[in-house]
């Protein structure tokens, strides 16, 4: 790949499209009253996140909607989100870029596995492949061995090339189908696969998958062009994006906190909006990529050692070969210390006793490890996603 290029989005055309929209917000909130003559300007603008927006909404200020749709709640607290019709229709147009990149052509089938709830982007996917002259079988999330069934009989059926889904779908699917289908490509939404996972997926199912980057507050940004590719393309057309770090200042790297303005939004105020990624974007050969790291607030303190989350997936998943487990967060009742249970579901295996030495030795976590096996459901999201992470620690889990 080409080194390293520098990275900024600030020229002159985008600074007039930023002051507009700084226009349309000055009578609706106070940080964007004084208006914006510069790039300095810009800059002096606080950064914003999810709670800046519910009080934004508590205090009955967005403009006309043209969709509405909602955060799923895995990651913090649920947020809705409105979006102007200028908006949403940049955003249909960056999907079906995103979706011709990977060889989305007129006429194929696509299976979609994503959500139609108010909280994912499952209705936005359909039209962005009808849109680019695709047919859609509409079934939503799998998560359940009869819906997983169902998903296999409809491809039985009618034969679709593609899947649209979650990254926790694809496992049982092809676990169940083998390589005896019409699907050749599967395009996965939410957190990137870990790449062990995805190639024994693509090993079970003879496919190829494509990691998607996105967030319901922006729709897709980015998708992989190749299977193994560690960086995406990124398609920003309508945003505007800078990469801080820990200090607020931009990164000169390029490696840092993702920070997005939507240019057309002038419902809410997506204006040096936090997503809560942490990332690697760079420009290559005049070519925008994103690599993601992780999550900013990805991390959680057990017994005083800060322990990434999205690593200790990666050592459960790459041992067990499977995602089908959860963590449960606790105190001992005698000790008090933090407790860290792993639960386990589906077939078992030898390496479930190889489990706390693993995770002891990555994470350095010498003590207050378990792991259970766990019977009926997984904990979920509302559209279906793996709740990874349970922290009971002062309540009683729900589970």
């Amino acid at each position: 790949m080409h080194p390293k290029e520098r990275f900024s989005m600030f020229n002159d055309r985008a600074l007039k499209k930023v002051s507009c929209l700084i226009r349309s917000f000055s009578g609706r909130a106070p940080r964007y009253r004084k208006g914006l003559r510069s790039w300095e300007d810009y800059k002096r603008i606080p950064v914003s996140g999810r709670e800046d927006l519910k009080s934004f909404i508590r205090s009955g200020l967005w403009g006309e909607a043209f969709n509405i749709t909602a955060t799923s709640g895995s990651t913090s607290s649920r947020l809705l989100i409105a979006h102007s019709r200028q908006a949403y229709e940049n955003h249909l147009r960056r999907l079906v870029k995103i979706y011709r990149f990977i060889g989305v052509k007129e006429g194929m089938l696509c299976l979609n596995l994503c959500s139609y709830e108010l909280n994912s982007g499952g209705r936005l996917m359909e039209a962005a492949f009808k849109t680019a002259g695709c047919g859609v079988i509409p079934l939503g999330p799998i998560s359940t061995p009869d819906k997983v069934c169902e998903a296999a009989r409809l491809i039985s059926a009618f034969k679709p090339v593609m899947i649209n889904a979650y990254t926790n779908q694809l496992f049982d699917l092809f676990a169940l189908l083998g390589r005896k289908h019409t699907i050749r490509c599967c395009l996965v939404n939410g957190e990137p696969l870990w790449p062990a996972y995805r190639r024994r997926i693509e090993a079970m199912g003879g496919v190829h998958i494509h990691d998607h980057y996105g967030a319901m507050e922006i729709s897709g940004l980015g998708v992989a062009l190749k299977p193994d590719d560690e960086y995406m393309k990124v398609v920003a057309d309508g945003l505007l994006l800078e990469v801080l770090e820990d200090s607020g200042q931009v990164s000169p790297t390029g490696v840092g906190d993702l920070i997005v303005t939507d240019l057309d939004n002038t419902c809410m105020p997506f204006i040096r909006y936090r997503l809560g990624d942490r990332v690697d974007l760079v420009r290559r050969a005049k070519t925008l990529w994103i690599k993601i790291i992780g999550r900013t607030e990805d991390s959680l303190l057990l017994n005083g050692v800060v322990v990434l989350k999205q690593e200790l997936i990666r050592v459960v998943n790459d041992l067990l070969g499977y995602p089908s487990f959860f963590f449960l967060i606790d105190k001992d009742s005698i000790q008090y210390n933090d407790k860290l249970i792993i639960n386990v579901s589906g077939p078992k295996v030898k390496s479930l006793k190889d489990l706390p030495a693993a995770v002891s030795k990555a994470l350095g976590i010498d003590y207050c490890i378990e792991v259970r096996t766990h019977e009926g459901p997984l904990p979920r999201t509302l559209n279906g996603k793996i709740k990874y992470f349970v922290d009971a620690r002062g309540r009683k889990a729900k589970i």
